[in-house]
């Protein structure tokens, strides 16, 4: 019982570090963007008006597609996009 008990509690720390390590898009416009993902494949996406969107662990690349501003991040980096325009 125990050893199980271990191997679920390793579980869940192993998960939780995943998705404590997760690159965030954050954006600060108060309009939604159309955006070219790419992290460990190639996707396109939005984000909302004033919102955050989980990537992934990275490395990732977002490129915004009105604008074609590109930033890229990895670990627990958050993307920022303000004015149409994206930085780390």
């Amino acid at each position: 019982m125990r050893i199980v008990s271990m191997a679920a509690i390793a579980g869940m720390l192993c998960v939780s570090q995943s998705a404590l390590a997760a690159v965030k898009l954050v954006n600060r416009d108060s309009t939604s963007h159309d955006v070219l993902i790419k992290c460990s494949s190639t996707t396109d996406g939005s984000v909302g008006a004033s919102s955050t969107r989980d990537l992934g662990n990275g490395p990732c690349t977002v490129t915004v597609k009105k604008t074609g501003s590109s930033a890229t991040a990895s670990g627990n980096d958050s993307l920022i996009i303000k004015d149409g325009k994206i930085s780390k």
